[in-house]
């Protein structure tokens, strides 16, 4: 009697993350902590593990939404964009006296609706995604740039906020942006594996024709996408506010690229129909222990987009280049059955 191959839910999503995270992207992780750790011991500390977890946790916010984006097929080039508004909305509010917690939820409403207005444009005017979110990137910033008049807001913070920007550590290195990033990062697990939306985005993905005809209400699907993307983003500038203690002008700037770039990495299509939360964090983690490693190293953080784009590159070419080789593999002739005399 032959045995029965069986594992977990985690285990199986897991094990299709790292079939779906390009292999050279995780070979450059591994080279990037062998580098990295040949230059400093430190890099394997608790504490660099600390500090690599807290520059992650606003990428992969963006990340998060940005997958769920990708999976539908579309593309968001705003989340950066919307993030810095966002952070100026809960600074702002905040310094004219209302409760933080009250600005702080206005502030992701500002998100979500910034991310409905993308999604109404593009599915109601039929814009391209690449262009409508180019053009909210635009109107975020300049909202953002207009409204400072050039000068960053400050003055808002209060001992809470420090807590709630992870300045403060009550919780030792589980700080409160880390700990909403672990929500987020189940939320949307979940959301994407065990729910009706989930399946729907991964069908309208892959073909909105047949998703459309199979009953499901493919303009909704790709609006409610841009909500879920907007509101990430703005729950990553409540939190950003809060750390960086001060709201410049170009706030996100920048955030965008890295957001796309991490999800891509952790095996989200630019197609359409693929995609993972912890590929998200995969693909985050990698970004993050790059920059981490070369600031140890001493490079210049000039160099850093470079790197990001040059591992976005290299992925993209060898998940290509996977992808081929598994459909000459696919397509080969099955060696014949050999009949067994009984």
């Amino acid at each position: 009697m032959s045995g029965t191959n069986r594992s977990t839910p985690v285990a199986s999503q897991l094990s299709g993350v790292l079939s779906s995270t390009s292999s050279g992207a995780i070979a450059i992780l591994i080279l990037v902590c062998v580098l990295a750790t040949s230059q400093s011991s430190s890099f394997l500390s608790l504490d660099n593990g600390f500090n690599i977890a807290s520059q992650m946790v606003f990428v992969l916010l963006l990340a998060l939404g940005t997958t769920i984006v990708l999976i539908t097929g579309g593309i968001d080039l705003s989340v950066g964009s919307v993030m810095g508004l966002t952070a100026g909305v809960v600074a702002y509010l905040v310094s004219q006296g209302l409760p933080l917690g009250v600005a702080m939820l206005a502030a992701v409403a500002v998100g979500a609706l910034l991310g409905l207005v993308n999604g109404l444009i593009i599915t109601k005017l039929g814009l391209p995604d690449f262009i409508a979110t180019l053009a909210m990137l635009g109107v975020a910033r300049g909202l953002l740039f207009l409204w400072t008049e050039g000068t960053p807001f400050i003055g808002y913070m209060s001992k809470p906020y420090y807590v709630i920007g992870g300045l403060e550590r009550p919780f030792g290195y589980l700080t409160i942006p880390i700990m909403v990033a672990m929500v987020a990062t189940f939320a949307v697990f979940a959301v994407l594996k065990y729910t009706a939306f989930g399946r729907h985005c991964y069908g309208v993905g892959s073909s909105s024709d047949a998703a459309r005809r199979s009953g499901v209400r493919v303009p909704r699907i790709r609006v409610l996408a841009y909500v879920v993307s907007g509101l990430l983003a703005g729950v990553a500038g409540v939190l950003l506010a809060g750390q960086t203690t001060a709201v410049a002008p170009d706030l996100g700037s920048g955030y965008e690229l890295q957001a796309i770039a991490a999800a891509i990495i952790g095996g989200a299509a630019l197609s359409g129909g693929r995609g993972h939360a912890l590929g998200a964090v995969m693909g985050t983690l990698i970004l993050a222990a790059t920059a981490n490693a070369m600031n140890i190293s001493g490079v210049s953080a000039v160099w850093q987009p470079v790197v990001v784009g040059f591992v976005l590159l290299l992925s993209v070419i060898l998940d290509r280049l996977t992808e081929k080789q598994r459909g000459r593999s696919a397509h080969l002739p099955s060696a014949p059955a050999v009949a067994t005399a009984h």
